[in-house]
Order: structure tokens, then sequence, then C-alpha cells
């Protein structure tokens, strides 16, 4: 029920706008919209930049692809650090270094 009453106000509307009479915009404040459109779309933002970032490193591709490839990376990277296994075999002579350096202690012998 309440979708006839949208479209039949929305019906209505559209009759009222078609009686409504067309208003000429001056040139001047047309050039001024459309200046200000192109201030606007020359303005730099968070996004442009990350838009331009994402071109250097995949270019032609929308931005999402290189950010899935690097946490697909980030991913595989940090599975492998936690799961491999780097047991490294510890040599004797590193195992039982004995200091050479001499201490000082210059309260003793005073």
């Amino acid at each position: 029920m309440e979708r006839m009453e949208e479209s039949s106000e929305d019906a209505r509307l559209d009759r009222l706008l078609a009686l409504a009479p067309a208003r000429e915009v001056p040139a001047a404040l047309e050039r001024r919209i459309l200046a200000d459109f192109d201030r606007i779309a020359a303005r730099g933002s968070l996004g442009k930049a990350l838009r331009r970032a994402a071109d250097l490193v995949w270019p032609g591709v929308p931005a999402w692809a290189p950010a899935c490839a690097f946490a697909l990376s980030l991913m595989i990277g940090l599975g492998v650090a936690a799961f491999a296994p780097l047991e490294l075999p510890q040599s004797d002579e590193a195992a039982f270094a004995v200091d050479q350096s001499v201490d000082i202690d210059g309260s003793q012998g005073v």
C-alpha cells in the first residue's frame, strides 16, 4: 500500500516539476560553478594520494589489488615465521666462550 502512495506522490511531483517554467542560468554563474568543480577536483586528498601510490606499484588496476597482494604476502610471511622450525645448531665454541676482558674494580687495593 505504501508503495502505491509513493508512486502517486512521485507522479504528482513529476507533473508539478513539468509545469514549472525553465529558468536560464546566467553564463557567469555557470562559469563560476564549473570553475569550482575544477578547483575541487584539483585539490589533493588522502584518497587521491593512495590511488597515485597504488598506481605506481601496480598501474592500471584498482587500489584493492595491491593491498590484497601485500596482505597475502604479509600473512604468508607471518605464517612461515610462526610455524617454520628455525633451530640453529650452536657450536661448542660459541656456547662456552670465556670473556677475556679484565675487570678493574676501583674499590680493591685502596
